[in-house]
This record gives C-alpha cells, structure tokens and sequence, in this order.
C-alpha cells in the first residue's frame, strides 16, 4: 500500500512538472518590413524583379522537381536581408540581397537598398553586390561616416556612400576600390 501511494504520489508531481514547463508560443511570421519592401521591390522594373515574375515552375509553384529545388524565387530559401535605421529618423531601411540561382551564377550576389520616402513608400536607392556567406567578407558594414546624415556602408563588393539627387530623395552609390 505504501509503494502504491509514493508511485502515484511521483506520477501526479510528474504531471504538475510537465505542465509547468509547458510554453505558449504565438505564430510567428516573416519580418514585416523586410515583407513590405520585398513587395515594393517586386513591384518595380527593376531587372531583378522582372525575372521574378516570370513562373519558371509550371503548373506546380515552388514545387520541387526532377533536377532538384524549384526555381522561382522562393524569399523563404534565396532572400538575404539587413534591416536598420540609416540616417537616424526613425524609419527603417532594408538591404534585400538576392541569393538565388537562377540570377547569381558564379559573380557577387545582386541586391539592393530599400529606402522610404514616406511612412509606407518605398524606393529603391541603389543596386549593391555581396559574396554573402560565399566570402569572408560577406554582410554588411554598417560605417560611422556620414553623408547628409546617412551612414556609409562597405559590403564585399567596396564602400557605398550618399548623395542626394536633384529632386532632394537621397541614392547610395559605390565609392571607392574593393576591400582586398
């Protein structure tokens, strides 16, 4: 009788242990910004954007198929992002890079600064390239140099800096040599 008690009385501590340890954990979902200036992005003519809409797939989007993975972009697979504030206002920009083969090749991986001219729209501002996890030097250097308040950066590809255009919106461009 006692060894019946202290086996039940083990199970019911047990079973209090495993609900104590149990976590609620919500949905999770893609970067909303990152989504926003994905989606921006995909709207322009750029020529990145334009092979994206092309379906490459057939009948079966983001299927598998006989030679391997599918070949559409798919963000979950061949997209690479940075988000931070560049200029201190409070708005976030984002560096898309494009990793996805059906672009790339052998070369540097192409991407692009999204920038906001507005609460909700967004603009290109530059084209970059990055060796991205290929390189030792892949990513994004965030610099303390600034032009017109906007942080200069370095990626694998060399240093991109500002200038603001006639009608006042602020572009990043290449400056400089390549880091060897």
């Amino acid at each position: 009788m006692r060894h019946g008690f202290a086996v039940l009385l083990m199970l019911v501590l047990l079973s209090q242990a495993a609900f104590a340890t149990a976590k609620h954990r919500p949905w999770d979902r893609f970067d909303p910004t990152v989504a926003a200036a994905l989606h921006a992005f995909r709207q322009t003519d750029h020529w990145i954007a334009e092979e994206m809409a092309i379906n490459l797939d057939g009948n079966r989007l983001g299927r598998d198929n006989e030679s391997g993975s599918a070949f559409n972009f798919d963000p979950s697979i061949h997209l690479r992002h940075v988000v931070t504030d560049l200029n201190g206002d409070g708005r976030l920009e984002v560096f898309l890079l494009f990793a996805w083969p059906g672009i790339v090749g052998n070369q540097q991986i192409p991407g692009v600064v999204m920038v906001r001219d507005g609460p909700t729209e967004w603009r290109i501002a530059c084209d970059i390239d990055d060796w991205d996890i290929i390189g030792p030097r892949g990513g994004i250097r965030l610099l303390a140099r600034r032009d017109h308040g906007w942080r200069r950066f370095r990626t694998s590809d060399g240093l991109y800096a500002w200038r603001r255009h006639p009608d006042g919106r602020m572009e990043c461009e290449p400056r400089g040599p390549r880091p060897r």
